[in-house]
């Protein structure tokens, strides 16, 4: 199971949502998790590469 969690694009830029695993503390992406509120982000922004990602383990999971 995965989950969204906020984090920044790249260090110091704007936040976008992140996909992880429930239990996890990486994102897909590979980005260490840092403490942001949900508030801080725009509900349509997204990290491309978790969403990639997230779009391949979907297909080969069915």
């Amino acid at each position: 199971m995965y989950e969204m969690c906020p984090g920044p694009d790249e260090p110091g830029t704007a936040m976008v949502w992140h996909v992880k695993a429930k239990q996890g503390t990486v994102t897909l992406c590979g980005r260490p998790l840092e403490p942001a509120e949900p508030d801080e982000v725009d509900a349509d922004r997204h990290c491309t590469p978790c969403m990639s990602s997230f779009s391949r383990l979907v297909e080969q999971n069915g």
